[in-house]
Formats: C-alpha cells, sequence, structure tokens
C-alpha cells in the first residue's frame, strides 16, 4: 500500500530517484551561489552546460533507451527513469505556466501605459510601418536562406517512401487563420493567448483613453495604470531572476525525450536547419551594422533571451525576458514593449522564414516537382502571410507547415511530413531562438532609425 502510495502521489519508489532528484538541488543551490559571483549572461551559459550533463548522465544511467518514457513507469528497472523525468517536466511545466500567466497583463499593462503616456512628438505611424517593414523584410530573407540551403542539399529527395505514412493533423485554410487574427470578443482572445487581437484592442483602447486626456478621471486612471505597470515589473524580474534554475530542466527534459535515435537518424535534417540559423543570426548581425550598431553588444545583452527562447521553445513565454533585455539594450519602453510583443505573432524569421522555406522545398523534392524562380518567389510570399498571427508557442508550427500546404496545393500530401514532425521539439530550439532574436534586432533598428535608441546605455557593460 506504501509503495504504490509513493509510486503514484510522489513518484518516488527508488532510491535512485531520491538521489537523483538531490543531484539537481544541489546544482540549484551551486548555481544559486554563482548567481553572486558572476553575471546573468554567464549564469544562463553555465545553466545549458549543466542541462546538457544531466540530460545525457540520465540517459547514460539508463542506457539510452528508445522507449517512450510511459513504458519505463511498469518497469522496476527503469522505473526511476520515469519518475525523475516526472519530476523534471512538473518544474518546466510549472515555470512555463508562470510565464504565459504573466503574458497577457504584462502586453495589456505595458501598452496601456506607454500609449496612455506616449509623447505627441513619437510618430506612431512612422514606427508602425517601419516595424511591419523590417518583421517582413527579415522574414523574406530567411525564407530565401532556408530555400537556398534546401536546394543545394536537394532536401526530401529521398522522401518518397514516407508516402504511407498516416495523416497527421487536419489543414487549416487560409482565410480562417486570419479571421482568428482580429477576434470579435476580448475575453476569448485572452483565454485563446491571441496576442496580436489583445493588441489591437489595447491600441482602441488606449487611444480612446488619450482622447479624454482634460477629463478629471484621467489622471486617476493614469495612476492606476503606473501602479499596475510597477508591479508587473517587479514580478517579472522577479520570475527572470530565477530562469537559470529552469533552463537545467528544460535542457535536460529535451535529451530525455528525444534521447540520441531520433537525432542521428534525423542529423541531415538537423544539420541543415542549425546552419540556416546560424546563417539568419549573420543576417541579424549584417542589419544592426547596417545602423551602426555592435553586433557583439547585442549579443552578449540579448543572450538570457536568446537561451530562454532556445529552452523554453515559446516566443512569447519569453516575452517578460525579452522586453527586459530590449530596455538593457537602451530601446525605448514603446518600442520594446510594441515590437516585442508583435514578435510572438509576427514576423518569426526561423518558424515562418527559413524553417518554412525548407519545408516547401522538401516537399517540392519529394513530390518530384521542379523548383524555379516562379516557386521559390510563391514560397517567400506565402512565408510571409504565414508569418501573421501564429501563436508563439511550443508546437504552433503545425499551423504554419498546414498554411504553407494548402497555399501551395499540397495539403493531401501532409503525411510526407511525419519524419521532421518526429524531431520538431530539436528543430523548435533553434527556430524559437531566432524568431526572438528576429523581434529584438527590428526594435533596435527601428528604434535608431527613429533617433529614439539610447545608444550610451546599449554601449554599457
Amino acid at each position: 500500500m506504501m509503495e504504490n502510495f509513493l509510486i503514484n502521489f510522489f513518484h518516488l519508489s527508488q532510491i535512485r530517484s531520491i538521489f537523483l532528484l538531490f543531484c539537481l538541488a544541489c546544482l540549484f543551490v551551486f548555481l544559486k551561489f554563482l548567481k553572486h559571483k558572476l553575471n546573468f549572461a554567464w549564469v544562463m551559459g553555465i545553466a545549458l552546460v549543466f542541462g546538457f550533463g544531466l540530460g545525457y548522465f540520465l540517459l547514460y544511467l539508463a542506457g539510452f533507451p528508445n522507449e517512450e518514457i510511459s513504458k519505463f513507469s511498469s518497469s522496476n528497472s527503469l522505473r526511476w527513469f520515469s519518475e525523475i523525468h516526472i519530476w523534471i517536466n512538473f518544474l518546466n511545466t510549472l515555470y512555463i505556466s508562470i510565464l504565459k500567466l504573466l503574458v497577457i497583463p504584462l502586453i495589456f499593462i505595458s501598452l496601456v501605459y506607454v500609449l496612455i503616456n506616449l509623447d505627441k512628438k513619437i510618430q506612431i505611424k512612422s514606427l508602425f510601418s517601419r516595424v511591419f517593414f523590417w518583421f517582413l523584410f527579415s522574414t523574406a530573407i530567411s525564407a530565401l536562406i532556408g530555400i537556398c540551403l534546401a536546394i543545394f542539399a536537394n532536401l526530401g529527395s529521398d522522401a518518397q517512401a514516407l508516402s504511407s505514412a498516416k495523416s497527421l493533423k487536419e489543414v487549416k485554410g487560409l482565410d480562417e487563420v486570419i479571421l482568428n487574427l482580429v477576434p470579435s470578443n476580448i475575453v476569448s482572445a485572452m483565454n485563446a493567448n491571441n496576442i496580436l487581437g489583445i493588441i489591437i484592442f489595447t491600441f482602441i483602447l488606449s487611444f480612446g483613453i488619450r482622447s479624454l486626456k482634460e477629463n478629471r478621471g484621467f489622471r486617476i486612471f493614469s495612476l492606476l495604470v503606473d501602479f499596475l505597470h510597477q508591479v508587473i515589473m517587479k514580478i517579472s524580474l522577479y520570475v527572470i531572476g530565477i530562469m537559470p534554475y529552469f533552463i537545467i530542466t528544460m535542457i535536460a527534459n529535451a535529451l530525455i525525450l528525444n534521447g540520441y535515435k531520433v537525432f542521428i537518424n534525423s542529423v541531415y535534417f538537423i544539420a541543415l536547419l542549425y546552419i540556416a540559423f546560424i546563417a539568419v543570426f549573420v543576417l541579424h548581425a549584417l542589419l544592426l551594422l547596417f545602423h551602426g550598431l555592435n553586433p557583439f553588444i547585442y549579443y552578449k545583452k540579448a543572450l538570457p533571451a536568446l537561451l530562454m527562447a532556445f529552452s523554453s521553445r515559446s516566443s512569447a513565454g519569453t516575452l517578460p525576458v525579452t522586453i527586459s533585455a530590449l530596455k538593457n539594450l537602451g530601446v525605448s519602453s514603446t518600442n520594446a514593449s510594441f515590437t516585442a510583443s508583435l514578435g510572438t505573432t509576427m514576423g518569426m524569421n526561423g518558424c515562418a522564414g527559413y524553417y518554412a522555406g525548407m519545408i516547401a522545398v522538401f516537399m517540392f523534392n519529394a513530390l518530384n516537382i521542379p523548383i524555379a524562380i516562379n516557386e521559390i518567389l510563391t514560397i517567400i510570399v506565402l512565408c510571409v502571410i504565414v508569418s501573421f498571427g501564429i501563436a508563439g508557442i511550443p508546437g504552433i508550427t503545425i499551423m504554419i507547415i498546414s498554411v504553407m500546404l494548402s497555399g501551395l496545393g499540397m495539403q493531401s500530401h501532409f503525411a510526407l511530413l511525419a519524419v521532421i514532425l518526429a524531431i520538431d521539439p530539436i528543430l523548435d530550439m533553434a527556430r524559437t531562438c531566432t524568431n526572438v532574436s528576429g523581434a529584438m534586432v527590428v526594435s533596435l533598428i527601428t528604434d535608431k532609425e527613429m533617433k529614439n535608441l539610447d545608444m550610451k546605455k546599449y554601449q554599457e557593460n
């Protein structure tokens, strides 16, 4: 009876499970000690190394199993492995849930705060037009990078044997995706994490409030919003401060779930995607250089947000960290809140850029369809279209693929992508990191063009 209680309630039935959790706690304590000795970026990097080390160590102890984790709960010899995974996954889910809990109030309060206090000298139309242009431009170039790499590597030419795979998901039409961007109910938009819809509503509400600036109630409301903004920023900074602990568990969990087999079998696609990942980071560096900004300073200060995006696979969940990093880089409050928030549902240099481009080329080659300049241009246009309104959460690329295949008329061949979707968590790390970096770069260069960027703060160590 006691053993069943330990298994079903505490998920701790073996000494090894308890010992390994104790080791994880020791890593946390050591990391806490380092936080007082090193700067945050160094602590994040060390946490990343700890995460890989813990993941490989657990796989080594388990003998590098190929079966699903759930099957080990009934095996006495590897029950500890299942229990450790449950606890690590619990910690990850808890932290991501807290971050997601902050996303809606952070966007809403931050945007209302900056918009009602917006200086009349700031040109709203100029901000919008520049942000949209750089999002679309960077996504189009990222897509071209993915397309060129995939064509050069002849990606998908040996995928015909996968056509017997079962259908994985119903394809959604482009009209349905576009109609979902602007909801008719703000409460349902918040419930569904429709960030673009919330941004639109917040702008409408804020401009309505600004029109009543001479009203006596405006000052009261402004003071309330200012207080709420301070509260949400305080909470966000605390949640960001404990992030290194969960970097360890998130990286370890990714290795536990994927193991070695899926990595080795899919190493070709993974290698190509990570080459595109590096190429787009070079693109971001060139955009910064073109605007007179040192990219090394950017990557150093953006590292916490990029590591969080890489490990959490959620640009929406990373939003508090992204806004904090942008402000540390000298970006104005208006731009940081607006562009970072918009970047969770638009642009997406990774998901809708090089990844979508590589998927399209994969399908063309798998179906033996020649790729000419017209097809390349069509893919780029579709990549830009699917970059609008896609929620920045793990696994959402299934929607991007659906829209892409529908636009290419290949929706009936969706099952060809089974092998790629099997390794999606590994791919999603790079994609999400690129998405967040793209949004941050757009925010920086837009602020620089509008002469709002605090260069002194940008160059501070």
